[in-house]
């Protein structure tokens, strides 16, 4: 269960979340119907979700079933019975309107533009794929690799050897045969993973990896292929008991996480992913979004194709920062990005983080202006952006905390918490950024327009204006120094004659 605020305008506000593993899969798999133990633990697990959604006010409950109802032969009846008891309609949904619901979501928190990607999730009964961008669904398929039903057939709760293994990963592979030849003929170049096994397992790579086993799970954990190879290899060598105590492991999962692990290496190999991308919305988000969009009370269309600025626009509003200022710091600050390219070379994703980061630089006066960038720092790390992966979520709160004051020194635990390899980068962003707010020191918008000369002994910026730009261009200078050493030329303000 998910409770969401839809506001006008904005993304999704989470209120509550809840989980209960019921594993209806686990009769109908093996039997071909929902048992009555089953029945009675889901109908006890609706009956509660439905008392927490109320309590908190909803306006609307959404409610759908998924393989497990849909292939048993008395799902229906259980469908009826939740009706009968409850209250509640339960809608069964169809493999291609469940594979819609997974994209909505999807599409709504991870950056789909560019070129096709792969989305995978992998539940109980069935694992669905789709191909798709950010306009589009070019391909779906729903397949029979859920984790309850491959523990019907491969009994996870035993550790695999060599032959039990090499069975279970010809089984899985040749049922990916579709989907793989669908993703080569779209040139996907990206996998993304949601729902509960992906997500699970990134929570035992990272455990495994120093994580605190019940750290909160990124929006966003990239995890390459050879690490998905090799803990599908050790968690199918593993007795149940030594799952279990792994760290990071959710003990209802130890049965099944492997057989999951197992699908998602095979769809990366099929594919010649690199790696996977995880993402928290699925199935649940999707529903909410569907009914926002048919719903004849909603809010305005939102865009789909920037998932990531409208997550950082969001943000900015929640915190109340003054926009105006913002927009004026992201397009200096862009001119300055785009002037002195032939020095720097940075690119696109280096150009986009610049603007999304001037967008954010100033949310700290939400709690108060004298350590506002510290302040700004840590609510960007902690406003649960969208389409960003941890590295750059911490890039864009480190452009935030140095955007005044100190620069970045070595000494400082914000500026070691950023990855080395984004350093570079990172120096000469903040630079840009610094400069940028000093250009408007009044935040009356005042300066019009930049014109940046690359020379041999300087880089030249003429600011054009109106009214007295003399605040500005001091402003600018005196927060000039980071990128001054980060271009290695000294830069010179001049007013437009």
């Amino acid at each position: 269960m998910v409770v969401v605020e839809a506001e006008t305008g904005r993304d999704l506000r989470i209120l509550d979340r809840e989980k209960d593993m019921v594993r209806l899969g686990d009769s109908a798999f093996a039997d071909g119907r929902l048992s009555a133990s089953v029945q009675a633990r889901a109908l006890s697990t609706i009956s509660r979700f439905l008392h927490l959604a109320r309590r908190q006010g909803v306006d609307a409950v959404v409610a759908a079933a998924t393989s497990a109802v849909r292939e048993s032969a008395n799902g229906r009846q259980f469908l009826a019975l939740v009706r009968r008891e409850t209250g509640q309609h339960v809608a069964l949904l169809g493999e291609h309107e469940e594979a819609r619901l997974i994209y909505l979501a999807v599409r709504d928190a991870v950056d789909l533009r560019g070129a096709p990607s792969l989305i995978l999730d992998v539940g109980g009964g069935s694992a669905e794929t789709i191909v798709a961008d950010a306009t589009s669904m070019r391909f779906a398929a729903s397949l029979p690799l859920g984790v309850l039903r491959l523990n019907a057939l491969f009994d996870g709760t035993r550790p695999f050897g060599a032959k039990r293994r090499d069975r279970l990963r010809r089984h899985v592979r040749h049922l990916l045969e579709g989907t793989a030849r669908a993703s080569r003929a779209a040139k996907v170049r990206r996998v993304v993973g949601t729902a509960g096994t992906v997500n699970a397992m990134a929570r035992v790579h990272l455990a495994a990896n120093g994580a605190a086993p019940d750290a909160d799970l990124p929006s966003v954990v990239r995890i390459a292929a050879d690490d998905v190879h090799d803990l599908s290899e050790r968690l199918l060598a593993l007795p149940l008991k030594k799952r279990e105590r792994l760290p990071g492991m959710d003990p209802a999962r130890a049965d099944t996480l492997a057989l999951g692990t197992v699908v998602i290496d095979e769809v990366l190999r099929a594919v010649g992913a690199d790696e996977i991308r995880t993402c928290r919305a699925a199935v649940r988000e999707g529903l909410v979004l569907d009914y926002l969009a048919t719903h004849p009370v909603r809010p305005p269309a939102r865009s789909t194709h920037d998932v990531r600025e409208r997550s950082v626009r969001d943000a900015v509003a929640r915190y109340g920062d003054t926009t105006e200022h913002a927009e004026q710091v992201s397009t200096l600050a862009l001119a300055l990005f785009d002037g002195t390219k032939r020095l720097h070379g940075l690119g696109d994703v280096e150009r986009e983080m610049l603007h999304l980061g001037a967008l954010l630089h100033d949310v700290g006066q939400h709690i108060e202006y004298r350590r506002h960038h510290k302040h700004s720092y840590y609510l960007v790390r902690n406003a649960e952006l969208q389409g960003f992966d941890p590295d750059e979520v911490e890039c864009l709160a480190v452009l935030a905390r140095y955007h005044r004051k100190s620069p970045p020194k070595d000494e400082h635990g914000e500026w070691r918490s950023l990855a080395e390899r984004m350093k570079p980068a990172a120096r000469l962003l903040i630079g840009m950024l610094r400069v940028a707010d000093g250009l408007d020191r009044g935040h009356a918008q005042e300066v019009t327009s930049l014109d940046v000369a690359v020379r041999r002994s300087a880089v030249v910026v003429t600011v054009k204006g109106k009214g007295t730009l003399d605040l500005d261009v001091h402003g600018a200078e005196s927060k000039s120094d980071v990128l001054r050493e980060a271009l290695g030329r000294p830069l010179e303000f001049k007013l437009a004659r």
